[in-house]
């Protein structure tokens, strides 16, 4: 079987890739680019997992699919958002209702916690809530650690 993956070609595979983001990332939380290669793999994870595990889920359409999970990690809807603004540009159907995205310039260091005005990046909802990409990309390798060791 032929491979335009250059070798990843399961969704455990990805997931590897995407632990190996995620550590990178860690190392350098502040940086964009990181952070938005990081929300496009844990995205683009449902899609390999949709082909991966069709037998296990039964599903036909992605987007059904796609819904099955939001319950259980809403900020999968923010990485959906994140990586189709990152490769298009505007987003057409968005399910976040993301507002802004920005770096936080803190007055505090990193090594303080976030109870200080320290650097981050921020996501900005419609209704104003501001949210830590950190925190958010957190919740999505917890939901990808459960999914996968569910398998």
């Amino acid at each position: 079987m032929s491979s335009l993956t250059f070798g990843t070609d399961t969704a455990k595979e990805k997931y590897q890739e995407f632990l190996e983001e995620y550590t990178e990332y860690k190392d350098d939380e502040t940086s964009i680019q990181k952070a938005s290669n990081l929300s496009s793999s844990a995205w683009h994870l449902v899609d390999w997992c949709f082909e991966d595990f069709k037998s296990i889920h039964n599903f036909v359409k992605i987007s059904d699919f796609r819904e099955t999970l939001y319950p259980n990690c809403e900020s999968l809807k923010i990485m959906h958002d994140l990586a189709n603004a990152k490769k298009h540009k505007n987003l057409t159907r968005p399910k976040a209702n993301l507002k802004n995205t920005k770096k936080h310039n803190g007055a505090f260091s990193r090594e303080f916690s976030s109870e200080f005005d320290i650097s981050y990046l921020e996501i900005e909802l419609d209704n104003g809530t501001k949210l830590s990409f950190e925190e958010e990309i957190d919740k999505v390798k917890a939901f990808w650690e459960t999914y996968f060791f569910d398998k």
